[in-house]
């Protein structure tokens, strides 16, 4: 929000020695500092400074015109960076007016060890005192602060350009589209909302280069066409970020076999999503989300694509693999511009699939992993309690959590999902065949023979339970692909271009091949050496008999 990065940077002219603002859009830090020092017509500085009171410097060309941007010659003494940092701080000798310092593209300079030795005297002569309390080296660069030396990072205060609110977004789109057009075409107008809902998420910089990109193939007009390139364009540079994803689904609860309960639970929560303004108005809590432990291959990831086709939002992902940097601080930075990147996004659902690996820590680990697994958690938790925004976190695990997880109030309820039984895993089977093949008008698989179906699931099962409903995804898979190879036998032996394939009759017994071919190496059946160490399937039925979560099966 424009305003509140208005506000940090005004607050941290007044108050601290370096302000170091990790961001690309150059053009809007340009723009606050002018409104900053009354450069704008009729906006009179806040801080009482004038348009001489800043300096740029250019990494490439030295001291530039903070306004024009032209080199200035009359000044190239000065334009070896190190020579002007030296200046800065010796500041009573050669500067009269001006007050702040401005650095562009600066990161790479600040690896050098004479160039962070001179910063370093600069804070600290002016927390000694010997500077003007508004004399301020403001650095702009799009490297997180992770990237920095660590020696210098406790030295700066770090200044967030975050994502504009949805005033500032819709302010931009009228000015894009024209409020005259607007005016005369009753249809643009009904997308005005559902245009800003789309760009929610991104930086300004970005929301502005989506909406030429996506009126200039609307020919400026704003339809139902050009929410959906601004969805394409705002996944392309989501995508960028290799942290969060926006994902597309059609999964639906319908499609989920068994998970009754927790179906149940989240029917009830979309009805408060879907009216966040009545449940403000009458002092109901916004939902915070759910996490789900269980056997993997279980139906967890398609709870959190139905959930968020159910309550019609859009979908993030986080992909906490790609969390962990290799420099110090970065993981946590990851961590922030995810959760950040969330928040702008509202209302979403926000998918944290397999969260124990991002917190695992003391599981196979050293202490200084477990130092920053420690403050990335702390992080986490203490955003998921103090969060306003409507993101609904759907967070899966595969194994055992960290036992500040399971308290109440991180999420609305912690569920356990075990293997299926028998009802649960012929639903599966059901639900999967009638997706892919009955209700498919040009199918030549024939199911309508196989009589007793719970007589074809009774078998799949394990020591610990039935197959996973990846697993009976996987049997299924084995009959179709064995069947057509047959059907492709036949069709090369009749050697006839006319040839009309004939409906492929599926048996019990071709089922009872397939489940032959995977029972021993199922979930379900894995089983610790004896004393050796345990499998996570054992791990998580032991966690569950301790803390008893709701079994998502009712």
């Amino acid at each position: 929000m424009k305003s509140e990065f208005t506000n940090q940077l005004i607050t941290g002219i007044q108050s601290v020695p370096i302000i170091y603002i990790p961001h690309f859009h150059y053009s809007l830090v340009d723009e606050v500092l002018m409104e900053i020092l009354g450069s704008r017509p009729g906006k009179p500085s806040s801080l009482g400074l004038g348009r001489d009171s800043i300096m740029e410097f250019d990494i490439s060309r030295g001291i530039v015109d903070f306004y024009t941007k032209k080199e200035e010659k009359d000044l190239s003494a000065y334009s070896k960076l190190s020579t002007f940092i030296t200046c800065i701080v010796d500041y009573d000798d050669y500067f009269e007016k001006e007050k702040i310092f401005l650095f562009k593209d600066f990161a790479e300079a600040m690896q050098d060890s004479k160039m962070l030795s001179l910063l370093k005297l600069f804070a600290s002569k002016y927390e000694n005192g010997c500077y003007d309390d508004l004399v301020t080296i403001i650095i702009v660069s799009p490297e997180p602060v992770s990237m920095l030396p660590e020696s210098i990072q406790k030295f700066l205060t770090i200044v967030d350009i975050l994502p504009p609110n949805v005033d500032e977004i819709k302010s931009v789109l009228l000015k894009a589209v024209g409020e005259k057009c607007l005016q005369d075409d009753a249809k643009a107008r009904r997308y005005v909302d559902d245009m800003v809902r789309t760009l929610q998420g991104l930086q300004m910089y970005e929301v502005k280069q989506t909406l030429r990109t996506v009126l200039s193939l609307t020919n400026g007009r704003l339809t139902g066409r050009a929410i959906e390139f601004a969805l394409e364009e705002k996944k392309r540079i989501v995508k960028k970020s290799g942290i969060i994803e926006i994902v597309d689904t059609d999964i639906k609860f319908d499609d989920v076999g068994g998970l009754k309960r927790l179906q149940d639970d989240l029917q009830l929560k979309s009805r408060i999503f879907s009216n966040l303004g009545d449940a403000a108005k009458y002092n109901v809590p916004i939902p915070k989300g759910i996490l789900i432990i269980g056997m993997p291959g279980c139906g967890k990831s398609m709870i959190a694509q139905a959930t968020a086709n159910k309550f019609g939002v859009s979908l993030l992902r986080l992909d906490v693999s790609r969390l962990m940097g290799k420099y110090v601080g970065e993981s946590e930075a990851n961590l922030r511009f995810a959760l950040a990147t969330a928040e702008a996004a509202h209302p979403c659902v926000l998918w944290i699939d397999e969260i124990e690996k991002a917190f695992a820590g003391t599981n196979n680990s050293g202490g200084n992993n477990d130092m920053l697994v420690m403050r990335m958690m702390g992080h986490f938790l203490t955003w998921m309690q103090e969060r306003k925004t409507p993101v609904y976190i759907v967070a899966t695990a595969n194994d055992v959590m960290r036992p500040e997880f399971m308290r109440k109030g991180r999420f609305d309820e912690v569920y356990f999902v075990d293997f299926p039984d028998k009802t649960e895993r012929e639903e599966i089977l059901r639900k999967k065949i009638a997706k892919r093949y009955v209700s498919q008008k040009d199918s030549i698989f024939d199911f309508s023979g196989i009589g007793d179906w719970s007589a074809v699931v009774e078998p799949m099962e394990g020591e610990y339970g039935g197959f996973s409903g990846s697993e009976i995804e996987c049997v299924l898979n084995i009959v179709v692909e064995e069947k057509f190879s047959c059907y492709l036998t036949s069709k090369e032996k009749s050697n006839d271009a006319s040839f009309e394939p004939e409906k492929i009759k599926v048996t019990r017994e071709d089922f009872s091949r397939a489940i032959g071919k995977i029972k021993s190496s199922v979930m379900s059946n894995q089983k610790s050496e004896k004393g050796g160490e345990k499998t996570s399937i054992e791990r998580i039925r032991e966690m569950q008999k301790v803390y008893k979560f709701i079994n998502a099966k009712g």
